[in-house]
């Protein structure tokens, strides 16, 4: 008998594991996903299973597809490879070719039958993947295959023209109008085209739109503000117009666009007009030019404003209310000196007060003031002198226009009371000159040195401004009254007379 060397039998037992693949594949997946060509044709000549699965569904088509490689997807599929087999997710190796920008990989996909309409379980087809990346010529190739342009995803009911021009992709969103891309076509959240390119301020995207029929005054009629993002879930703003949108999204050029094709300056469907946005977005120049097109100078805010960064409330029972608030008003409490006279100019009312009676004088003083609130998304701590400076120079100009310094509103507030809060040597000795009473009571029963140096909690906060109570003192501020007056004055609202 003849013996066959040990190193022999290793050589032979090693190539016939070769030539024997496991019959689910899984070595031709591996390779594909190492890319490695040599090792996927052995496979294949072995009669590896081609349409075998990982546990997330996956082929060897799909890691070749994503791994961009022609070479591999051909070789695949030119062994019978499911053209379009879905994953978990119910994706193809063509929705990873389009992920990829893949041109060469698509068109070898499509020439092999790869569906141009099956979508992921999110609803989102190769077209949209494809219009999202912002590769045109792929986009072409997958229209000429019978591509629907106007399919919409299940998440957020977002077609691929939306999804191009959420991303700017200028060249793609041309392609898909040529091809019947809906312009009025609303995602779950009703936003249209046209309110994406105001919220990403894309004006050659709104050009196209509008060219193609879209309507400059269209608005989301369960809509949202311009704190949005194409991919992300909307925030409720009841009837935002792409006008507000764009201004919300602090977008200059494209509030000017729309209001040069025509939008409507009034539009208030969301409780507020661009005018109110403009003047909350810091942009004199797009208030200037509202202000030409006939935006109503004294339009009422209805609901609250949106953040800029964050809220923060006073908490303190004497918190003032914007809503019926003005323009002129809001540029007052943000000290916005240029559009306020741009709106005096052209006739806004200054006097107006908000529904609860406080006045533009109060706001400028720091009625809505406390430490770390925003002003124009910046938040002040301890450090608030460029306020300061600039409530001087506000109060100043409406004082001149002829605002009582002594006015309360609902809580008895009055402009030193505001000014208290924001604290400082120089803003309460000038009202008090300019005849401020400085023992007014408000409704808490504080006088504006009681707030000063005794201090108050607000915020979750205790305050005090004992720099300014001393001036008070020395100005002549009562500081007789009682420890406990604060703390156990109380009067009814509906007890109180209704101011003019």
């Amino acid at each position: 008998m003849r013996l066959v060397p040990v190193a022999v039998c290793v050589t032979i037992l090693t190539a016939t594991a070769q030539a024997q693949p496991s019959p689910n594949g899984l070595e031709l997946i591996a390779a594909a996903k190492d890319a490695d060509t040599v090792a996927v044709r052995q496979l294949l000549a072995a009669s590896a299973d081609v349409n075998g699965r990982y546990g997330d569904g996956t082929t060897a088509l799909h890691w070749a597809s994503h791994r961009d490689s022609t070479q591999l997807v051909l070789l695949l599929l030119e062994a019978g490879a499911a053209v379009n087999a879905l994953d978990d997710h119910g994706t193809t190796a063509l929705a990873l070719a389009c992920l990829n920008g893949s041109l060469s990989v698509v068109r070898t996909l499509l020439e092999h039958g790869a569906d141009p309409n099956l979508a992921r379980t999110s609803g989102e087809t190769p077209l949209m993947t494809a219009a999202r990346v912002g590769n045109v010529d792929v986009v072409r190739h997958l229209l000429e295959a019978g591509a629907d342009p106007n399919a919409t995803e299940t998440t957020l009911g977002q077609t691929a023209l939306m999804l191009a021009t959420a991303e700017n992709h200028t060249p793609v969103v041309r392609v898909l109008l040529e091809v019947g891309g809906s312009v009025s076509a609303r995602s779950t959240n009703r936003f249209t085209p046209l309110l994406f390119a105001a919220q990403q301020g894309n004006i050659d995207v709104a050009r196209l739109l509008l060219a193609a029929g879209a309507d400059v005054n269209e608005s989301a009629p369960e809509g949202i503000g311009g704190n949005t993002n194409a991919r992300t879930r909307f925030v409720a703003d009841t009837d935002a117009a792409a006008l507000l949108v764009a201004i919300d999204s602090e977008h200059r050029e494209m509030a000017l666009f729309l209001l040069d094709r025509g939008a409507d300056p009034n539009h208030a469907g969301a409780g507020r007009t661009a005018l109110h946005a403009a003047v909350q977005r810091h942009m004199p120049d797009v208030v200037a030019a509202l202000v030409a097109r006939g935006a109503d100078l004294d339009a009422r805010l209805e609901r609250r404003l949106p953040f800029v960064s964050r809220r923060i409330s006073q908490d303190n029972g004497l918190t003032p209310s914007n809503i019926g608030a003005t323009p002129f008003f809001l540029a007052s409490s943000f000290g916005d000196m240029e559009s306020m006279r741009i709106l005096i100019g052209a006739g806004a009312d200054p006097l107006l007060r908000t529904n609860d009676g406080t006045t533009a004088l109060m706001v400028a003083a720091g009625a809505d003031y406390v430490d770390g609130a925003d002003k124009y998304g910046r938040r002040w701590f301890g450090d608030n002198l460029p306020l300061r400076e600039s409530a001087l120079r506000t109060i100043t100009y409406l004082l001149d226009l002829g605002l009582d310094l002594n006015a309360t509103n609902d809580y008895d507030q009055t402009t030193l009371h505001a000014a208290v809060y924001l604290g400082g040597t120089t803003l309460v000795p000038f009202l008090v000159e300019r005849g401020a009473n400085i023992n007014a009571v408000n409704a808490r029963g504080q006088t504006p040195w009681m707030i000063a140096a005794q201090g108050e909690y607000r915020s979750g906060s205790f305050y005090t401004q004992k720099e300014t109570g001393e001036i008070l003192r020395q100005l002549g501020a009562d500081t007789t009254l009682g420890k406990d007056l604060g703390k156990n004055f109380k009067r009814l609202l509906a007890d109180r007379e209704p101011k003019p």
